[in-house]
C-alpha cells in the first residue's frame, strides 16, 4: 500500500483541485477572469513541480504495486478535473486532453468536455489545516533553494544542517512532520527548528525614500525617525505577512506596506539564508570531506544516467561500470560505491579501466577529472 508520506501527497493533491475549484468559481461568479486564470496556474504549477517531482520514483518503480496504482490514480483524477476546470479558457487544448483521457476508455462519457458539469467543491469541505502544511513544506523548500542559490551551491552537494524559523507552534508541528520531505527537496541530512528568529537573521529596516518621501511630505523626517525605533524582527514578520506596519507619531497614526519599507537582512554566522512569508531558511554551508565527496558521487551519478541514455540503453538495462579518477573523487567512489550502483543500476563498479565499453565520457568532476565507461551486463 502506499507509505503515510505518499497517501499524504496524494490526498494533498486531491484537496489542492477542491481548493482551486472554490476559487476559481468564486473568481468566476464575480466575472473576474483573470483572477481565476491565476489560481489555475498555481495549481498547474503545484501539480508540475511538486507531486510529479516527489512522486518521480513511484511512476518509474518497475511492478504495478498499490503504492504505484495510488500514484497514477491520484495523477489522472487531478488531469481531469484540471481540463474541465480550464475548459472554458483553453477549449481546445482541454478537448484534446479530455479525449485523450477519459473518451478514450470510456465511451459512454459525454462527447465532449463541454458536455460535462462544471466542477464543484464546498469551501466548509477543505481540509485545510492539510492544505497549510504543504504549503508550507513548499515555501521552505523553496526558499532553501534560494539560499543555495545565493551562495552559489548547487542542490546535487548534500550539506549538514538546515536550520528554520516559523511564525507559530502549529507550523513547527506541521515543519517537524515533513522534515523528511523538506531535507530530501534541499539535499541537507537535518532540519532544525528555531524558535527565534533573531538566531539566524538581523534585520534592518529601510525607508522607501522614493516611495515615502512624496507620500508623507513635510510628516516624512518624523515617520522615519519612528520607524528606526520600531522592533525590526518583529516589523520584518508583519510586512512579509503581507500585512502593514502601523508607526505612530503625534497623535497620527501612518500605516505603511513592503513598497514603502525595505527590509534588509543579515545572516548570522557561516550560512545562506532566505527569507519569505513568515518563514526563514538558514543553511550551514561549511562542507565536511564526506560531504563534498558525496556531492562528487551525485555528480557522477547524473553523468552516468545521461551517458546511459546516450548509449540507448533502456531505463530498465543493468550495466557494467568502471571509474578512472583520482584524489577525493576516488574517494568518492570507493566510500559511496553502493549509493552510485543502486542508483544508476550497476551490477558491478570497477576503479580504472572497463575493456570492451560501449560508452565512454570524461568530465571534470571537483576540478578533478572522471572517465566513465560503462556496458550492459548482459
Amino acid at each position: 500500500s502506499p507509505n503515510a508520506g505518499n497517501a499524504t501527497l496524494d490526498a494533498w493533491a486531491l484537496e489542492r483541485v477542491k481548493e482551486t475549484t472554490v476559487n476559481v468559481r468564486a473568481s468566476l461568479d464575480v466575472y473576474d477572469a483573470e483572477k481565476a486564470t491565476e489560481h489555475l496556474e498555481a495549481l498547474i504549477e503545484d501539480v508540475s513541480n511538486w507531486y510529479v517531482r516527489r512522486s518521480r520514483r513511484r511512476f518509474w518503480r518497475g511492478e504495478m504495486d498499490a503504492d504505484k496504482q495510488a500514484a497514477y490514480q491520484t495523477l489522472y483524477s487531478v488531469l481531469v478535473d484540471t481540463a474541465k476546470l480550464l475548459a472554458p479558457f483553453i477549449p481546445f487544448t482541454t478537448e484534446e486532453m479530455y479525449q485523450n483521457l477519459v473518451r478514450a476508455v470510456d465511451s459512454n462519457a459525454p462527447e465532449s468536455v463541454h458536455h460535462t458539469l462544471y466542477p464543484e467543491a464546498a469551501e466548509a469541505d477543505l481540509d485545510r489545516a492539510l492544505l497549510n502544511k504543504m504549503r508550507l513544506a513548499i515555501v521552505t523548500a523553496s526558499l532553501g533553494r534560494a539560499a543555495r542559490g545565493s551562495a552559489d551551491i548547487k542542490l546535487r552537494q548534500p550539506l549538514a544542517k538546515a536550520r528554520v524559523n516559523v511564525g507559530s507552534q502549529q507550523e513547527e508541528a506541521d515543519l517537524q512532520e515533513l522534515a523528511d520531505v523538506i531535507s530530501e527537496e534541499i539535499n541537507v541530512k537535518e532540519i532544525e527548528i528555531v524558535s527565534e528568529v533573531g538566531e539566524l537573521v538581523s534585520y534592518k529596516l529601510m525607508p522607501n525614500n522614493r516611495a515615502l518621501g512624496p507620500k508623507l511630505g513635510k510628516a516624512f523626517p518624523k515617520v522615519r525617525n519612528a520607524l528606526m525605533q520600531l522592533d525590526p524582527a518583529e516589523s520584518a514578520r508583519i510586512l512579509q505577512a503581507g500585512d502593514k506596519l502601523k508607526v505612530d507619531v503625534d497623535e497620527e497614526s501612518y500605516e505603511l506596506d513592503s513598497e514603502d519599507v525595505i527590509v534588509q537582512t543579515e545572516a548570522q554566522g557561516d550560512t545562506a539564508v532566505a527569507s519569505d512569508k513568515g518563514v526563514t531558511v538558514a543553511l550551514e554551508t561549511e562542507l565536511t570531506p564526506e560531504l563534498a565527496q558525496e556531492g562528487f558521487a551525485r555528480d557522477l551519478i547524473r553523468t552516468i544516467n545521461d551517458l546511459r541514455k546516450n548509449s540507448g540503453l533502456a531505463v530498465e538495462d543493468r550495466i557494467d561500470l568502471a571509474v578512472a579518477t583520482s584524489g577525493d573523487v576516488a574517494l568518492a567512489v570507493e566510500n559511496f560505491g553502493d549509493y552510485i550502483s543502486s542508483e544508476t543500476l550497476a551490477v558491478s563498479l570497477a576503479s580504472g579501466e572497463l575493456s570492451d565499453a560501449t560508452g565512454q565520457e570524461t568530465v571534470t568532476v571537483g576540478g578533478v577529472e572522471a572517465t566513465i565507461m560503462l556496458k550492459k551486463n548482459n
